[in-house]
């Protein structure tokens, strides 16, 4: 088993979830974190699918920040963003749903965030190997 062509394909996996995710899986992640992995892998092919709301692993933390808007928010000031409502009302989920500015500045803050936490992605493929009884 090639822990480095996992690792890859994890790196992947997660990409390309960030690009597709529906605003509400977005606003789940950011809430409540969440992410995890379903790696399946032999000796010639990996494939990896990042799924929301499964069994807690080493990514279920990635992109949490509470309901706080990633960082990204102080750069463009509040001209840009209106206000936004007030912190962990509903109105505030609304909000977020309709803005695709708002949406777009989550998925910039997760592809960062995947690129930060590469100990993360270490951790979920080593402990996979665990518990596949390989090496890593």
């Amino acid at each position: 088993m090639n822990r480095k062509i996992i690792l890859e394909s994890l790196t992947r996996a997660l990409d390309s979830w960030v690009r597709n995710a529906s605003a509400a899986q977005l606003w789940q992640v950011h809430q409540t974190g969440g992410l995890g992995a379903l790696i399946d892998a032999d000796e010639e092919v990996v494939q990896v699918r990042i799924v929301l709301g499964g069994s807690r692993d080493a990514l279920s933390d990635i992109g949490k920040t509470d309901g706080r808007l990633p960082v990204t928010e102080a750069f463009l000031g509040s001209a840009a963003w209106g206000a936004p409502p007030a912190q962990g009302s509903p109105e505030r989920e609304q909000w977020f749903l309709s803005s695709e500015l708002a949406q777009t500045h989550a998925r910039q803050y997760l592809v960062a965030e995947v690129g930060e936490r590469r100990d993360l992605l270490e951790r979920c493929v080593d402990e996979w190997l665990a518990r596949r009884g390989a090496a890593p």
